[in-house]
């Protein structure tokens, strides 16, 4: 994986727009401003250009969905207003001559977005390590459809956590080797609905492949995993009441242990 995530970061020239425009949220406790700041990473530095941080910080690196942000911006309300770390979500709309998809389409045509967007993981992860304010030792990696697919399977030790939303977690018409990248032991949580349009059992694309639409057969063996299953709920799961408090919830348990 990280050979042919290297040949991807260098087929890209500008990687470096996805973390400078990257939609972050910031606690306003942690740098004694008015508000939390919710907004791109370059509008942060050019409105509070000579801010100090008052202590490192609990980060959440979050991978949105092919849409953009859309869910993602309550997901970054929960996690700054009720946990107080920083959300910071890579803004892959900003790769130029990025692979794009409109469901259903060639298996390889996915391959193609998933290699960018595990690239895109490894480039913003290096670059938030490099932050004086990130508590390095408190990194949870999210991701949410497209982005939960690959924050699932990305290979790595450096996180303290996995939250995946709205991906089941198991192969399908999406990803047809799907294998977790995390460790036995890592925290993991993974949330998805029975009517999900895409990669629940009742989905059209996945008619052809024996689909469970949930991730208990990849995560039975994961001491710390939870897998949340929402009745009655579609692909938007922010649409459901008890999703809040199950990432907020997921982040204050395993913040600092």
């Amino acid at each position: 994986m990280q050979n042919k995530i290297k040949k991807t970061l260098k087929k890209y020239d500008n990687f470096s727009d996805t973390f400078k425009y990257a939609f972050v949220g910031i606690p306003k406790e942690v740098v004694g401003i008015d508000n939390d700041f919710y907004g791109t990473y370059d509008e942060f530095l050019e409105q509070y250009p000579n801010v100090e941080f008052k202590k490192k910080i609990p980060t959440v690196l979050y991978m949105h969905g092919s849409s953009g942000l859309y869910t993602g911006d309550r997901y970054r309300r929960y996690i700054v207003e009720q946990v107080g770390a920083l959300f910071f979500a890579p803004n892959s709309h900003k790769l130029r001559n990025r692979p794009t998809y409109s469901s259903p389409v060639k298996e390889k045509k996915y391959v193609k977005v998933h290699k960018v967007r595990l690239a895109e993981i490894q480039y913003n992860l290096q670059k938030i390590k490099k932050l004086s304010f990130v508590d390095k030792n408190n990194i949870f990696l999210m991701g949410n459809s497209e982005g939960g697919l690959v924050a699932a399977i990305y290979r790595s030790k450096a996180f303290r956590g996995r939250i995946i939303t709205a991906f089941s977690c198991e192969s399908s018409y999406f990803y047809t080797n799907f294998k977790l990248g995390t460790k036995k032991d890592e925290p993991f949580l993974n949330i998805i609905g029975t009517h999900d349009e895409f990669f629940s059992s009742k989905s059209d694309f996945n008619r052809i492949y024996k689909v469970q639409g949930n991730g208990i057969d990849a995560l039975k063996n994961y001491a710390h995993a939870k897998i949340v299953i929402l009745t009655k709920t579609k692909h938007d799961i922010t649409t459901n009441p008890y999703v809040k408090d199950e990432i907020v919830g997921f982040l204050k348990l395993w913040i600092g242990k």
